[in-house]
């Protein structure tokens, strides 16, 4: 099952989905960066299931104040969202409490801003 792969498995098969979009453009990108990028796609997955809207919000923000704009960049966000929502639901798991879920949005959006300077 695609939810249950390590993490080499799982960074194989984002660069293999970003491969498969044409992914020139994202490709340039570096591993920490695409890392980072699905990280709060995890999160917001989970901010989704646990009907925490203005965290979904405060993500979507920062990426596009954040990212370059380059659709494949978004599209993995997507991807990993709906990874993670599915995830969530099949392993019926425990919402996080609202704040644990704020600080870990919080460490993910400084992540995301060191690995993208400001432009």
């Amino acid at each position: 099952m695609i939810f249950n792969l390590n993490k080499y498995q799982k960074f194989f098969s984002v660069s293999l989905f970003l491969t498969a979009l044409g992914g020139a453009e994202a490709s340039a990108q570096n591993s920490e960066q695409l890392a980072a990028i699905s990280t709060l796609g995890r999160l917001n997955g989970i901010a989704l299931h646990c009907k925490a809207l203005a965290e979904t919000q405060r993500m979507k923000r920062v990426l596009v104040a954040t990212l370059p704009k380059r659709r494949q960049l978004g599209e993995l966000f997507d991807y990993e969202t709906n990874r993670s929502f599915m995830a969530f639901i099949e392993q019926d798991e425990a919402c996080p409490s609202p704040h644990s879920l704020t600080l870990q949005v919080d460490e993910a959006l400084e992540r995301l801003q060191s690995l993208y300077p400001a432009k």
